[in-house]
Formats: C-alpha cells, sequence, structure tokens
C-alpha cells in the first residue's frame, strides 16, 4: 500500500506539473512538460506494476477507494459550482425605506428576563410584534396579567402600540408544532412581508449548562428553516445570566 500510494502521488504530481507548463508556456515550457511527462509515465508504469503484482495482497483496496474518493470530491465541487451559479445576484440591492417593516413573533413561555431581552429587540426591529403562547394545560391566567402590567401598560403610557400576546392551546402538549403552524399561517396572510421570529435564549456561563437550555428553540429553528420558506428569517435574543444588574435573587429559565 506504500509503494501504490507513494508512486501514485509522484505520477499525480509530475502529470500535474505538465498541466502547469502548457498553462504557463514560458520560455523553454515544452522542454519542462517533456521531462515531467517522462517521469510521470515511468511512475505510472511502476504503480500499475506494483498493482498488478500485489493485488490479491492488498492493493485492490486503493483501486476500489482512491476512484470513489476522486468521485466524491468531484460531485463536492459540482455541487459548489452549481449552488453558485443558482446563488449568483445580478438584481441591486432594495433601500430600506421601500420595504414593508416585518412582523416580528416572539415566543413567549413565561414572563422573564429572557422573554424581555427578546421583546425589547423585537420592539427594534417593527412596530407589529405578536408574542405566541403555547399552552398545553390551559394555565395562561398569570402570563396574561404578567403581561397586562409588565407589557401593555408600559407601551400605552408610551403612546405606543403594545404587542399583541396569542395563547394557542395544545391539550396533546405539543409546543413547536403549533407554533410553526401558527408562523407558517401568518406568513401566508402577509405574502408581501417578512416574518422575523426573534427566539429568546438563556446563555449561562457553564459550557455543559447549554445542554440544559434553549432545546426548544433550537428546535424551533430548525423546523422553520426545513418548512419554512424564504421570507421567514429566525433571529436570536441571548440572555447572558449574571451580567445584568439586578439579577440576584431572581430565578430565570428559558423562555
Amino acid at each position: 500500500l506504500y509503494a501504490v500510494g507513494a508512486f501514485l502521488a509522484f505520477t499525480l504530481s509530475q502529470f500535474g506539473m505538465v498541466v502547469h507548463w502548457r498553462k504557463k508556456r514560458g520560455p523553454h515550457w515544452l522542454k519542462f512538460a517533456m521531462v515531467n511527462g517522462l517521469g510521470g509515465f515511468v511512475t505510472g508504469v511502476t504503480v500499475l506494476v506494483v498493482l498488478v503484482a500485489k493485488f490479491v495482497d492488498g492493493a485492490w483496496i486503493t483501486v476500489l477507494f482512491i476512484p470513489m474518493l476522486i468521485f466524491f470530491f468531484v460531485a463536492i465541487r459540482r455541487h459548489y459550482h452549481s449552488v453558485a451559479l443558482s446563488t449568483r445576484c445580478t438584481v441591486p440591492v432594495v433601500p430600506c425605506g421601500r420595504l414593508a417593516s416585518p412582523v416580528v413573533i416572539v415566543p413567549v413561555d413565561r414572563w422573564s428576563q429572557i422573554t424581555k431581552q427578546g421583546l425589547e429587540l423585537a420592539s427594534r426591529l417593527s412596530s407589529e410584534i405578536i408574542a405566541v403562547h403555547v399552552d398545553p394545560e390551559e394555565h395562561s391566567e398569570l402570563l396574561q396579567e404578567d403581561w397586562d402590567r409588565y407589557v401593555v401598560a408600559p407601551f400605552r403610557e408610551s403612546g405606543e402600540t403594545p404587542p399583541k400576546l396569542i395563547t394557542l392551546p395544545s391539550p396533546y402538549r405539543f409546543v413547536i408544532i403549533p407554533l410553526v403552524q401558527h408562523i407558517l399561517e401568518l406568513s401566508a396572510k402577509h405574502p408581501d412581508r417578512r416574518i422575523v421570529v426573534v427566539i429568546p435564549e438563556l446563555v449561562e456561563g457553564r459550557w455543559y449548562e447549554y445542554f440544559l437550555h434553549n432545546q426548544r428553540g433550537r428546535l424551533l429553528e430548525w423546523m422553520l428553516l426545513v418548512r419554512g420558506n424564504e421570507r421567514i428569517f429566525t433571529l436570536s435574543a441571548p440572555y447572558y445570566l449574571g451580567e445584568h444588574p439586578g439579577d440576584a435573587g431572581k430565578t430565570t429559565t428559558a423562555s
């Protein structure tokens, strides 16, 4: 296997230099190309001799896997080339002033610092904000009270339209599926506008604590990528636990 690999590398490098000299066509390029071509021919014959002599002893592995790898790499290169052609753009960008503001959706589990972070980000993106709460047990009274107190009242005091709070029932305790369906319905309802889903996330200091939170947010983002369209965007609103004044004594969980 070592002999096949070494001489195959020599063969490819020699013929690669032949291609190089043909493209460059500098002084005496033909002489250099002939020297490299001769070297490639000799090492190529050596590869064939070793393959035939040691085929049953394991050289067949290179005959099988090297063409497979070459085919695999060529397929990847063609894919990248196809994607580059498909995403090629010759249309100028549309200035923001000519675009309708997006409809911003914020998934809400309960009122918390994390939810507040997501809503503050959403309010900077659009004046039309829809908070969506999926309630599998129909216990949304506490959230509605907090919403009226901490969201609706401050918005009205500042003279702005408060975000809507929509509660989706889920008798089978599904959370992500009803949420995705509602987002897709809103997208169909507003065919001329973009839908931005702001996903509040909790970020803690220790890496292993990452696995304890935000699973629903990641799943929601993945499902929107699979089932959504080019008008639906997801945006993360991270809340870093311990970096905000007033965190002490407050218990927060991911929304």
